[in-house]
């Protein structure tokens, strides 16, 4: 193989044992500083060089939609630093969703969108959240969320040197400090809301009934049931097919999760908007649990649908009609056996059924490591977000939440 250098500034060529020609060029530098080569290969010189010139174009044309200047609004660069996440694969489909979401809702749409970058102050940023906290409109997560874009944009504007410093930097701090009062609780209020012992089974009796024919009334009743004896989220029971499941070892494997994302291939008004898609769990983990007696009975009674045993790639919890499921969907389902279970006050929509499945294990004695690993989720998450430890507590007075007297719990070798 034959390699030359070319002229200066206009990178090399390789000649291949196949007879093909190799040009690699140096086309100035990427965002995080590293030099960006292009590399392409074709019959001939002549060939390289035009298709070196078509690959030269696309890059600097790629580079000019997120180069930040200080004329940028503060809206432009969430947008351009969204836009060079998504080029470079940082955020998965359901986060680019969200962060589009935060961008119009919480920042386009106020002052500070609108202010160019380099007059932001720091006493910009913490007005523009203090307004969104006393707006009261939107929880403390999504306020967070807020924060969080303006933060990493400003830093990303540092990192390509449009900006000397990030104006969100001295602020965040003390903003994170007043937004985690947002999470404070009055004595009756709910630290995380799950279902009663009572109204599980009030639940349960609902969602298995049967009309006079012997038909179960609801067709996502087990689907329910299922979210509540294993802690799943609904976007991975929603992507389950029966090729997961190990009847021999009694196992499930948690590999994957679907859900509803912007269509950004939409050609026509007649494509839909929305679409579905399959991607890795939430913390990008699979994991193979253990079904309990009662998952195991439900997922039984889900395959017995079946006239015949079901094809391994055919959906666990499909539509009645065979497609994948949605989350609005089954949301709506659950929604009407509450009703009719007399459960209207049950808030929390689909994830009441993990919450609850996981204060029910804290409650027998498990870990928090131990149930974090079963749900898939950080200890910190659950231990925070999963886990109630004061009871609901139906009484004359109406619903109260208890902190019951501790009880030694077992352990395992006992």
């Amino acid at each position: 193989m034959e390699s030359k250098r070319n002229a200066k500034g206009a990178g090399s060529f390789k000649i291949n044992s196949d007879g093909t020609v190799t040009h690699r060029k140096s086309c100035g530098y990427k965002e995080n500083g590293q030099r960006k080569i292009i590399t392409v290969t074709s019959t001939s010189k002549a060939a390289c060089i035009k298709l070196m010139s078509k690959k030269e174009a696309e890059w600097y044309h790629k580079r000019s939609l997120v180069k930040v200047d200080e004329r940028n609004s503060v809206a432009d660069l969430c947008n351009k630093h969204l836009r060079y996440q998504v080029d470079n694969n940082e955020l998965k489909h359901k986060s680019i969703d969200r962060r589009e979401c935060t961008i119009v809702n919480q920042i386009e749409k106020y002052e500070i969108g609108k202010m160019q970058i380099h007059t932001v102050l720091s006493t910009d940023i913490e007005s523009h959240i203090l307004a969104l906290i006393n707006e009261e409109k939107l929880s403390e997560s999504s306020i967070t969320k807020t924060l969080d874009v303006l933060n990493a944009a400003f830093s990303w504007a540092v990192l390509q040197g449009m900006l000397e410093k990030n104006p969100v930097e001295a602020v965040k701090p003390k903003l994170v400090k007043r937004l985690k009062k947002m999470e404070q609780k009055e004595a009756d209020e709910a630290d995380v809301s799950v279902f009663s012992d009572k109204e599980v089974t009030i639940f349960e009796v609902e969602a298995t009934k049967v009309n006079k024919r012997g038909k179960y009334v609801y067709f996502a009743g087990d689907y329910m049931l299922f979210l509540l004896y294993t802690g799943m989220r609904c976007g991975e029971l929603i992507a389950l097919r029966w090729k997961n499941v190990d009847w021999e070892n009694r196992v499930l494997t948690i590999g994957k999760s679907a859900s509803m994302i912007k269509n950004r291939n939409k050609k026509s008004d007649d494509d839909n908007n929305y679409v579905m898609y399959e991607d890795s769990t939430k913390n990008q983990r699979a994991r193979v649990i253990e079904l309990s007696d009662d998952a195991l009975q439900v997922l039984k009674r889900i395959y017995l649908r079946h006239k015949s045993p079901p094809d391994k790639e055919l959906l666990i919890a499909p539509t009645m009609t065979g497609r994948m499921n949605t989350a609005p969907n089954l949301e709506h389902r659950m929604e009407v056996i509450l009703k009719n279970a007399g459960l209207n006050d049950v808030k929390g929509g689909l994830h009441t059924f993990r919450k609850t499945f996981a204060t029910q294990m804290y409650e027998q004695g498990w870990k928090v490591e131990e149930i974090a690993a079963y749900i898939g989720d950080l200890e910190s998450t659950t231990r925070k977000y999963y886990i109630a430890i004061r009871k609901k507590l139906v009484t004359d007075k109406g619903v109260r939440q208890i902190v019951r007297l501790p009880q030694r719990k077992e352990t395992k070798n006992e």
